[in-house]
C-alpha cells in the first residue's frame, strides 16, 4: 500500500518518463511535485518504491524509470480521465464527416486517423458478418474471353474477380448459372449460401449446364472473400519508431502477427466494455511482450463485436490513448449503424 506522497512521486516519475523518455532523478522530482520536502526525503521514497518493484534503476544513469508493475499500478490506481483536446475532437469530426462507400473504407480511415494522432500502430477488426446476405451477383464482359464477376452483399460490401471464359463455354451458359444463383441464393445469409454449394445446388445446375464446377468454385471463393475476417492496420511503419533492440526477424514476426485475423481476434478479444490495457509481459503472445497493447470492443446490434487497438511502447501516454480509443469507438458505432 503506497502512502499519498509515494503515489505523488510515482505518478510524477511516470509522467516525466512518458514525456521525455529519460530516467528521472530526485532533483527533477523535487521541482515537479512541489512538496515541502528535501531531496534526501525524495531519494528515500524512491528507494521504497524501488523496493516494491514499481520503479527501477536505469543502467546508464542514477535516475529511475517505471517498471512494468509501476505502469500497471499507474493505469489501475493513478491515471485520471483526460478530455480530448479541441484539435483532437476536430480531427475525429473530420474523419467521420465524410461518407464511406463500404465498412472497409471506414475502418481503413479510422486506423489511419488513430495512427496519425498517436504516432503508434493501430488495428481494427470489423464485426462478425453472420447475418450478412447475398444481394446480387452478375457478370460483366471486359474484353474477348475476359469476364468480371461482381458480388454484392446486404451491408454494401462488394467482391469482384476477373477470369477467362472456360474453353467451350459461352457467356450465355454462364448467365444461366448467374440467373439460377440470383433466383435461389439472393436474400439468403452468405454462410448459408456457401453451405448450399456443397449440397443440392451443384446437382441442380448440372441439369442446366454440363460442367459448372469451376464456375461454382469461383463463386464460392467470392462468397468466402465477402465475409472473410480482415485486419486493418494503420501506421505499420510507426513500429520502427518505438522498437529499439529488436532485430529485423522480430519486426517481420510482428508484422506477420498483425496481419493474422484469427490471432488478432484472439489477442484483442479479451477487451470487454471499456478499454483494456496489456503492458509488456501481460501480453499473451510472446511477440508483443516488448510493447503495450491498448484495446476496446465495439458492438453493433445483431452483428457482434469488432475491435480497435493501439500498439505502442510501454511508456505510451496511457490517459491520452484511452481517451482517443473511447471517443473513436463511440464514433465508429454511430457510423456503422448506417451499414448494418
Amino acid at each position: 500500500m503506497l502512502t499519498e506522497r509515494q503515489r505523488i512521486i510515482l505518478n510524477a516519475i511516470i509522467a516525466d518518463y512518458i514525456r521525455f523518455g529519460k530516467a528521472v532523478g530526485s532533483k527533477a522530482l523535487l521541482v515537479d511535485i512541489n512538496l515541502p520536502v528535501s531531496s534526501a526525503t525524495i531519494r528515500n521514497e524512491m528507494a521504497q518504491l524501488e523496493g516494491q518493484g514499481l520503479i527501477q534503476k536505469e543502467h546508464t544513469s542514477s535516475g529511475r524509470i517505471p517498471s512494468q508493475e509501476g505502469y500497471r499500478y499507474y493505469v489501475d490506481y493513478l491515471m485520471t480521465s483526460r478530455r480530448s483536446s479541441q484539435e483532437e475532437r476536430q480531427q475525429i469530426y473530420r474523419t467521420f464527416s465524410r461518407r464511406f462507400q463500404q465498412v472497409d473504407d471506414l475502418l481503413i480511415q479510422v486506423t489511419k486517423f488513430m495512427a496519425n494522432i498517436t504516432g503508434y500502430t493501430t488495428i481494427a477488426l470489423k464485426p462478425a458478418t453472420i447475418d450478412v446476405k447475398l444481394s446480387g451477383f452478375q457478370l460483366i464482359p471486359i474484353d474477348g474471353q475476359q469476364i468480371m464477376a461482381v458480388l454484392v452483399t446486404s451491408n454494401g460490401q462488394t467482391a469482384s474477380q476477373s477470369f477467362r471464359l472456360p474453353k467451350g463455354t459461352s457467356i450465355e451458359e454462364l448467365e444461366m448459372i448467374v440467373t439460377y444463383i440470383n433466383h435461389q441464393l439472393v436474400g439468403r445469409p452468405i454462410r448459408e449460401a456457401l453451405q448450399s454449394l456443397s449440397g443440392d445446388l451443384p446437382l441442380d445446375l448440372e441439369r442446366t449446364i454440363c460442367s459448372p464446377q469451376a464456375f461454382l468454385q469461383l463463386f464460392g471463393d467470392m462468397l468466402s472473400q465477402a465475409i472473410q475476417d480482415k485486419v486493418f492496420i494503420g501506421g505499420s511503419l510507426n513500429v520502427m519508431d518505438f522498437t529499439t533492440d529488436n532485430d529485423l526477424k522480430d519486426i517481420k514476426a510482428l508484422y506477420q502477427l498483425l496481419d493474422d485475423p484469427e490471432e488478432m481476434h484472439r489477442i484483442i478479444g479479451s477487451a470487454n466494455e471499456g478499454v483494456f490495457v496489456q503492458i509488456g509481459e501481460e501480453n499473451t503472445n510472446e511477440i508483443l511482450k516488448p510493447y503495450s497493447l491498448v484495446s476496446t470492443r465495439y458492438q453493433i446490434p445483431m452483428h457482434g463485436f469488432g475491435e480497435l487497438a493501439i500498439l505502442g511502447p510501454t511508456n505510451m501516454p496511457y490517459a491520452k490513448i484511452v481517451t482517443i480509443l473511447n471517443e473513436v469507438r463511440q464514433a465508429v458505432v454511430e457510423e456503422l449503424q448506417e451499414y448494418y
